[in-house]
């Protein structure tokens, strides 16, 4: 299970405020895994993932206050994750977006066309680095 795109670092670019978008899904996964009981084993790596996040992106703050005017708008942001991370963001992120697909919540369309278009943009970006799923 344990193969070269696993290891191999991926780089995508997007905006920091997307990336905000796949630490707060990947969060809601590992939190959901851990609770029950973690049969797929997603909690260790989706807490790698967040923690990508945190030592890669220059101004993270750590506070909530600190997020009241962070990142600044239009911020770039360059993630480099294993295929297995960016296959467990892919996943949750399609995951988290049917379920909120699926809310009925009319508010909840934006949300869903921005994780689509945050999929989208990585799925893209990885294809041109010649990573494909499994």
């Amino acid at each position: 299970m344990d193969s070269s795109s696993d290891r191999a670092g991926y780089r995508v670019q997007m905006e920091t405020r997307q990336w905000l978008i796949i630490d707060a899904t990947m969060d809601n996964e590992v939190i959901t895994e851990a609770q029950e009981g973690d049969p797929r084993g997603v909690v260790d790596l989706g807490s790698s993932i967040r923690q990508a996040g945190w030592d890669q992106i220059p101004g993270w703050p750590h506070d909530a206050k600190g997020f009241e005017s962070w990142p600044a708008p239009g911020q770039k942001t360059t993630m480099t994750m294993t295929g297995a991370q960016w296959e467990l963001v892919l996943s949750a992120l399609e995951t988290w977006s049917a379920v909120t697909a699926g809310s009925g919540d009319p508010d909840s369309a934006d949300e869903v066309q921005e994780d689509r278009a945050i999929i989208a943009l990585i799925r893209t970006q990885l294809a041109d680095q010649g990573w494909s799923p499994r």
